[in-house]
């Protein structure tokens, strides 16, 4: 009987202890990837960690779409479609000329939730990594709606896109939700 209760007892401590540990970070077991912003207008507030160093400047992007959907531009003449796509809903007579991007050393990867009803929603890529003859592309995404604060009653389309090193590799994007109680946390520590 002894035991069986001090093996119980071994095994509930080191399940605690597990427990207490929370979800061990993502780490890339492969070669991390740098990241460039995407151009477009720069947001004012915090900058964002990156999941392998570094940071970045929150996400300004809204990409119309009624559906959530993942992108990876190798060329020009994908990069025009998703340009226009981009640039639809711009009310003005003539937009913005499309940034110049060397397709043969970058791609644009892109991340967009689709259509939302209000703002605090926002999603992000936070990482890239070369890994197992694939690249992973991490993006977090905020399901906050009037969960998160102050928020807008208007339609919204979260949108993310990144320039990454160019590669023929497959890409593969690893999702991760983020609540609004970790963002408003992760938001006050950068302050």
């Amino acid at each position: 009987m002894k035991p069986a209760l001090i093996c119980f007892a071994v095994l509930t401590s080191f399940s605690l202890w597990l427990g207490a540990q929370g979800t061990p970070p993502i780490t890339c077991h492969g070669k991390p990837l740098s990241i460039t912003m995407f151009p477009g207008p720069k947001m004012t507030g915090p900058s964002l960690p990156l999941r392998f160093g570094g940071t970045r400047q929150l996400p300004s992007l809204q990409f119309p779409s009624n559906k959530s959907l993942r992108l990876v531009i190798k060329n020009r003449d994908e990069f025009s479609n998703f340009w226009k796509q981009l640039n639809a809903r711009v009310v003005s007579s003539q937009p913005a000329p499309p940034p110049e991007i060397d397709f043969s050393k970058e791609m644009i990867v892109v991340a967009a939730m689709g259509e939302r009803p209000s703002s605090g929603y926002w999603t992000y890529i936070d990482g890239a990594c070369e890994v197992d003859g694939q690249v992973e592309v991490f993006v977090s995404a905020v399901e906050g709606g009037g969960k998160c604060g102050v928020v807008f009653t208007a339609l919204t389309y979260p949108a993310d896109a990144v320039r990454l090193p160019r590669t023929d590799l497959p890409i593969v994007f690893r999702e991760t939700q983020i609540s609004c109680a970790q963002w408003q946390k992760q938001l006050q520590r950068l302050k």
